[in-house]
């Protein structure tokens, strides 16, 4: 509301205020409607309304009515979904917890059999099957998280193309 008041008070329109400090449109709107913007955009426009940038980041951050827009996530969430080598969707992380689960039951029997046969490799099936059962229970979680969060919804439009598109029927 600061900066509205500010650019009506120098009789701006919003259009205006762009133009005159070098921002989008959006961006202003984004500001009066109480979103928080990046320092350089305050430094523009408290270059436009010629005041202090400090005073103006006090006057905004003291409003009441700031939109958080931005919401910390878990770490390991933030990881699996916005860290640019591993993005997948909801379904795909679904797919993804049923191969694990489907090899840690196949581990599981290959151990079974083994260890009854006395057979020495089941060590390595019985590695195998705790792995991919901490893999399916990590995605199963992450899963659960992401809907907690409404993670996917927002995510959905800024993915790259899937992993798993071999497989989706045409």
């Amino acid at each position: 509301m600061f900066i509205k008041n500010l650019r009506q008070v120098k009789y701006l329109s919003q259009e205006d205020l762009a133009a005159l400090s070098g921002l989008s449109l959006r961006t202003i709107q984004r500001v009066e409607s109480g979103h928080r913007v990046s320092y350089a955009s305050l430094r523009s426009l408290a270059a436009a309304f010629d005041i202090n940038v400090d005073e103006l980041e006090q006057e905004l951050y003291s409003m009441k009515n700031i939109i958080k827009e931005y919401t910390d996530y878990p770490f390991w969430l933030r990881l699996y979904l916005g860290s640019g080598w591993f993005t997948a969707t909801r379904d795909e992380f679904k797919k993804t917890e049923v191969f694990y689960l489907i090899f840690a039951a196949i581990f599981a029997v290959i151990w079974l059999v083994t260890s009854l046969m006395d057979i020495a490799i089941y060590r390595i099936a019985m590695f195998g099957s705790i792995c991919s059962f901490i893999g399916a229970y990590n995605i199963s979680v992450t899963i659960r998280t992401g809907d907690k969060y409404d993670i996917w919804s927002k995510l959905e439009s800024t993915l790259p193309k899937s992993w798993f598109s071999f497989l989706k029927r045409k």
